[in-house]
Protein backbone atom coordinates (compact mmCIF):
# COMPACT_ATOMS: atom_id res chain seq x y z
CA UNK A 1 0.00 0.00 0.00
CA UNK A 2 2.84 2.42 0.82
CA UNK A 3 4.53 1.77 -2.52
CA UNK A 4 1.26 2.37 -4.41
CA UNK A 5 0.71 5.61 -2.51
CA UNK A 6 4.06 6.88 -3.79
CA UNK A 7 3.96 5.25 -7.22
CA UNK A 8 0.27 4.90 -8.14
CA UNK A 9 0.84 2.94 -11.35
CA UNK A 10 2.24 0.08 -9.24
CA UNK A 11 -1.33 -0.75 -8.15
CA UNK A 12 -1.85 -2.45 -11.52
CA UNK A 13 1.13 -4.73 -11.05
CA UNK A 14 0.97 -8.39 -10.14
CA UNK A 15 3.11 -10.59 -7.97
CA UNK A 16 5.27 -12.60 -10.36
CA UNK A 17 7.83 -14.54 -8.36
CA UNK A 18 9.72 -14.75 -5.09
CA UNK A 19 12.78 -16.47 -3.76
CA UNK A 20 13.14 -17.84 -0.28
CA UNK A 21 16.46 -18.94 1.09
CA UNK A 22 19.29 -18.27 3.45
CA UNK A 23 21.04 -14.91 3.43
CA UNK A 24 24.78 -15.15 3.82
CA UNK A 25 25.12 -12.71 6.70
CA UNK A 26 26.58 -13.02 10.17
CA UNK A 27 24.77 -12.07 13.41
CA UNK A 28 26.65 -8.74 13.60
CA UNK A 29 26.20 -8.19 9.86
CA UNK A 30 29.99 -8.09 9.34
CA UNK A 31 32.01 -10.57 7.31
CA UNK A 32 34.28 -13.39 8.45
CA UNK A 33 37.74 -13.19 6.88
CA UNK A 34 40.42 -15.53 8.20
CA UNK A 35 42.56 -18.57 7.69
CA UNK A 36 41.10 -21.35 9.81
CA UNK A 37 40.71 -25.10 9.84
CA UNK A 38 43.07 -27.27 7.83
CA UNK A 39 46.07 -25.70 6.09
CA UNK A 40 45.01 -23.85 2.98
CA UNK A 41 41.44 -23.24 4.17
CA UNK A 42 40.45 -19.58 4.09
CA UNK A 43 37.11 -18.03 4.96
CA UNK A 44 35.79 -14.91 3.26
CA UNK A 45 32.04 -15.12 3.82
CA UNK A 46 29.04 -13.52 5.49
CA UNK A 47 29.03 -10.39 3.34
CA UNK A 48 25.42 -10.64 2.19
CA UNK A 49 24.92 -7.80 -0.30
CA UNK A 50 27.99 -5.80 0.69
CA UNK A 51 30.59 -8.17 -0.71
CA UNK A 52 30.68 -6.51 -4.12
CA UNK A 53 31.71 -3.19 -2.54
CA UNK A 54 34.52 -4.59 -0.46
CA UNK A 55 35.74 -7.37 -2.77
CA UNK A 56 38.91 -5.57 -3.98
CA UNK A 57 40.12 -5.01 -0.42
CA UNK A 58 39.05 -8.46 0.75
CA UNK A 59 40.76 -10.07 -2.24
CA UNK A 60 43.98 -8.20 -1.47
CA UNK A 61 43.86 -9.27 2.19
CA UNK A 62 43.15 -12.92 1.38
CA UNK A 63 45.98 -12.92 -1.20
CA UNK A 64 48.31 -11.54 1.48
CA UNK A 65 47.15 -14.23 3.91
CA UNK A 66 47.90 -16.90 1.33
CA UNK A 67 51.26 -15.48 0.23
CA UNK A 68 52.59 -13.91 3.45
CA UNK A 69 50.72 -15.73 6.22
CA UNK A 70 48.78 -12.63 7.30
CA UNK A 71 47.06 -9.59 5.89
CA UNK A 72 49.44 -6.63 5.90
CA UNK A 73 47.53 -3.91 4.05
CA UNK A 74 44.79 -3.76 6.69
CA UNK A 75 44.43 -5.36 10.12
CA UNK A 76 41.55 -7.80 9.64
CA UNK A 77 42.08 -9.73 12.88
CA UNK A 78 38.71 -8.55 14.24
CA UNK A 79 36.92 -10.41 11.43
CA UNK A 80 37.47 -13.83 13.01
CA UNK A 81 34.57 -16.23 13.49
CA UNK A 82 35.61 -16.60 17.13
CA UNK A 83 34.22 -13.14 17.93
CA UNK A 84 30.73 -14.61 18.25
CA UNK A 85 31.66 -17.23 20.85
CA UNK A 86 33.71 -14.60 22.70
CA UNK A 87 30.85 -12.09 22.74
CA UNK A 88 32.76 -9.52 20.69
CA UNK A 89 30.49 -8.62 17.77
CA UNK A 90 31.77 -5.86 15.52
CA UNK A 91 29.95 -2.56 15.84
CA UNK A 92 30.79 0.31 13.55
CA UNK A 93 30.56 4.03 14.10
CA UNK A 94 27.13 3.93 12.43
CA UNK A 95 25.71 0.55 13.54
CA UNK A 96 23.11 -1.30 11.53
CA UNK A 97 19.67 -1.94 12.95
CA UNK A 98 19.05 -5.43 14.27
CA UNK A 99 17.86 -8.03 11.79
CA UNK A 100 17.53 -10.71 14.47
CA UNK A 101 14.31 -10.15 16.37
Amino acid sequence: ARVCARVPWMAGGTFRTAHGGQDGITPDQRAIIEATGPDGFYLACGFSGTGFKTSPAVGACVAEMILDGRATTVDISAYTHRRFAEGRPLVGEHPYGSLWR
